[in-house]
């Protein structure tokens, strides 16, 4: 009885998820779009059953798909080659292992997890329409596609500070921020990243849809019953851009 109910919740909350997604991708929410649409969402066995529109999604044509699959894979692999051409030279040289091409190595490192976690994630939805890869590399493709963004955003501020204190201020700049304490400063920065994306693999799992057509599609989101993706939106500006456009400005 326990797991009967246990089953019927599950499935209540997968329905009120894909029902939120569905109107956000199709409409704005209002009674007119939600009339517009002609969709139906039903209940079965704890997986949730979508008929879609009769209007063909853009991004389902063929030719659009083409399109986006050689843009990403033409940024894909600019920011793979290039920030890892950036990491071995500087690691390999060791005229090259100065402070401010320390910071540029790290925001390569960055830089190539963004190419291959965010990048490729979305050039690989035009190859494998479905998640395929299971409900824990769900939660870590999230957690490091935020890891990776956020932490080029800290490096990017880090770099703009040095670079003024090396300025404006020479002689002090070579007392205090000594080659140990800006490996210590990146340390935090990267650490700092990590328990910020900590919610993504927190508030991130798998759903099966069934699509009617006797076949199903899994995808990876975040569970909207426990995340406030405006609030966390909120968030974000001000820590990811607010805040740094006024640190390096």
């Amino acid at each position: 009885m326990k797991n009967s109910w246990n089953n019927s919740v599950n499935a209540s909350e997968n329905l009120t998820l894909v029902r939120d997604t569905f109107l956000v991708t199709f409409g704005n929410g209002s009674e007119t779009n939600r009339s517009g649409i002609n969709s139906s969402l039903s209940e079965f066995d704890g997986v949730v059953q979508i008929s879609a529109p009769a209007n063909e999604f853009i991004f389902d044509r063929t030719d659009v798909r083409i399109v986006m699959f050689t843009l990403y894979l033409m940024v894909f692999c600019c920011c793979f080659c290039g920030n890892l051409l950036v990491i071995l030279v500087v690691t390999m040289s060791r005229r090259l292992r100065s402070i401010t091409n320390f910071f540029l190595a790290n925001l390569a490192v960055a830089d190539f997890c963004v190419g291959v976690f965010c990048v490729m994630q979305n050039l690989s939805i035009y190859l494998i329409p479905s998640w395929v890869f299971g409900d824990f590399l769900c939660k870590m493709y999230q957690f490091t596609h935020s890891l990776s963004y956020t932490a080029s955003i800290f490096i990017l501020v880090v770099i703009c500070m040095e670079r003024y204190f090396a300025i404006i201020h020479p002689i002090t700049c070579k007392q205090i921020l000594t080659s140990t304490r800006l490996r210590l400063v990146i340390g935090g920065v990267w650490i700092t990243s990590a328990v910020y994306s900590i919610p993504k693999f927190i508030f991130v799992r798998t759903i099966t849809n069934n699509l009617g057509d006797g076949t199903t599609e899994t995808i990876c989101i975040m569970y909207r019953k426990r995340y406030d993706s405006k609030l966390f939106d909120l968030i974000n500006f001000g820590l990811l851009y607010v805040i740094p456009l006024l640190v390096m400005t």
